[in-house]
C-alpha cells in the first residue's frame, strides 16, 4: 500500500521541536526528470506523471552539475522532522521560494488519513494547490507564487 501524505502550510518554525536540517538543491530537467543534491550525494530522479519517483539513481556531482545548467528551475529547501510526531516533516524554502513552510504528515491508509486532525501550529491543508509539490512548485512565476502563498498565509 503507497502511503498518503496530507501537506498544510504553516507561519514559521518557532516553537517546533525539529530535528537538525538536511539541505536539499532540486533542478527540474522536465516533468519526469530532476536532479538533487542533499548531503553532499548527488541523485537524479525518474518520475512517473503523478509525480512518484520511480527510479533513483546516485550521479557524479559532475553529471549533476551539468544536468542542472539545463534545469529550466530550482528549488532550495531545508528538511526537518518534527520530533514529536515521526510522520511529519517540516519543509522550510529558500531563494526564489522564500517564505513558505510547507508541513507533510505521511499517512498509511486511508482511513488514517481521513481521521487525521492536524496539529494546532499547522495552518490550511494545500495538499491540492500548486504549494503542495515541489513540481507543481517550480512552473510557478515569481508573482504566481506571491498570489499562491497570499491565498494560505495568516498573519
Amino acid at each position: 500500500m503507497r502511503k498518503l501524505t496530507k501537506r498544510f502550510i504553516i507561519n514559521s518554525l518557532n516553537n517546533l521541536n525539529l530535528s537538525n536540517p538536511i539541505r536539499y538543491e532540486r533542478y527540474y530537467i522536465n516533468d519526469n526528470l530532476r536532479v538533487q543534491s542533499k548531503n553532499n550525494r548527488f541523485e537524479k530522479e525518474i518520475l512517473d506523471d503523478n509525480n512518484n519517483v520511480i527510479e533513483k539513481i546516485k550521479i557524479s556531482e559532475k553529471e549533476f552539475l551539468e544536468l542542472k545548467k539545463v534545469s529550466y528551475s530550482e528549488i532550495i529547501r531545508d528538511s526537518y522532522l518534527f520530533l514529536e510526531d515521526n510522520r511529519i516533516s517540516i519543509k522550510k524554502y529558500l531563494g526564489k521560494y522564500i517564505g513558505l513552510y510547507r508541513a507533510e504528515v505521511t499517512l498509511n491508509s486511508i482511513e488514517e488519513r481521513d481521521v487525521y486532525i492536524k496539529e494546532e501550529w499547522m495552518g490550511k491543508e494545500i495538499t491540492h494547490s500548486p504549494l503542495g509539490f515541489d513540481k507543481e512548485l517550480s512552473k510557478l512565476s515569481e508573482d504566481e507564487f506571491k498570489n499562491e502563498l497570499k491565498k494560505y498565509l495568516k498573519y
